[in-house]
């Protein structure tokens, strides 16, 4: 049988992830494939790079940072994360991604994106990943706040737009069974209306109309995958790990300390259920 790994994405609430990857990892916990949305795609490449403790780094060091995340690079790149930043100076010099590791690491490792012509999730591959990390970019693009990233001459956005919670590829991918981490805790259904009025998606996204249903349809999407995950859990066909409390922070928070706590419950929530975890993983390894 096969595993998959999925992560939800959420911005900075994706602290709570990090800390749930670094307790597989103290625990000797891994996974033959993973599927990752937005910030659960970038928590992913420490984790199958092998560097345990670097994405509390970036959360309690680097993301309270105008570099990292602010209105200035709104205005100044039209992001409101600073990729160039991000996937340059931080990855190179200030806390190094070990490239070699990631690109020599067996595990399996699928992106999602959103095509903005068709509206559709789209999944790339590690072989689709560069050192500039355009994919990973793409992933976490949100709309509004971010440039369209091209790639291959077709512009991608946000994953969380078309597949907030990537378990509908790792079923087709083929695995029956799953790890499922989200990042809002078990009452929470997220946004119950769209982000932003149709009327500004018009002016905005005008020429991707499938893009502006798929954005209408995304809380709809999110409940949806929500209730499936719930259904996997209850067949036996999945583990899910949510915050055991409500995360109290949004997609671009910058305070460390919360952030920090956020993380620790990650640590602390999967330390906690590690024994039925891997009850989980042997009974379908």
């Amino acid at each position: 049988m096969a595993l998959g790994l999925v992560l939800e994405g959420g911005g900075t609430r994706g602290a709570y992830t990090a800390g749930v990857l670094d307790a597989f990892t103290q625990a000797g916990i891994t996974f033959q494939s993973i599927y990752g949305i937005s910030a659960g795609a970038c928590n992913a490449l420490s984790f199958i790079s092998g560097q345990p403790g670097r994405n509390l780094q970036i959360f309690s060091r680097y993301v309270p940072s105008d570099a990292y995340v602010s209105r200035k690079n709104l205005l100044f790149t039209g992001s409101l994360f600073g990729f160039d930043y991000i996937f340059g100076k931080l990855f190179h010099e200030q806390l190094p991604f070990d490239y070699d590791a990631f690109f020599s690491s067996p595990v399996r490792f699928f992106v999602g994106a959103t095509d903005i012509q068709t509206g559709q999730a789209v999944f790339f591959g590690k072989d689709d990943i560069r050192e500039d990390m355009r994919v990973i970019q793409a992933s976490s693009s949100l709309p509004f706040v971010s440039r369209v990233v091209r790639i291959n001459g077709r512009g991608y956005l946000d994953g969380g737009i078309a597949q907030p919670i990537p378990i509908y590829q790792s079923v087709r991918d083929g695995n029956s069974h799953h790890i499922i981490v989200l990042t809002r805790d078990r009452h929470d259904p997220g946004r119950a209306k769209p982000d932003f009025p149709k009327a500004m998606m018009k002016v905005r996204y005008g020429k991707y109309p499938n893009l502006i249903r798929a954005m209408l349809r995304r809380p709809q999407e999110y409940r949806e995958e929500l209730r499936y995950c719930t259904q996997l859990e209850q067949e036996g066909k999945a583990f899910v790990l949510r915050p055991s409390v409500p995360v109290a922070v949004g997609r671009s928070e910058k305070d460390a300390e919360q952030l920090v706590a956020v993380y620790e419950l990650g640590l602390h929530d999967c330390r906690e259920q590690l024994g039925e975890i891997q009850k989980f993983l042997q009974a379908h390894a």
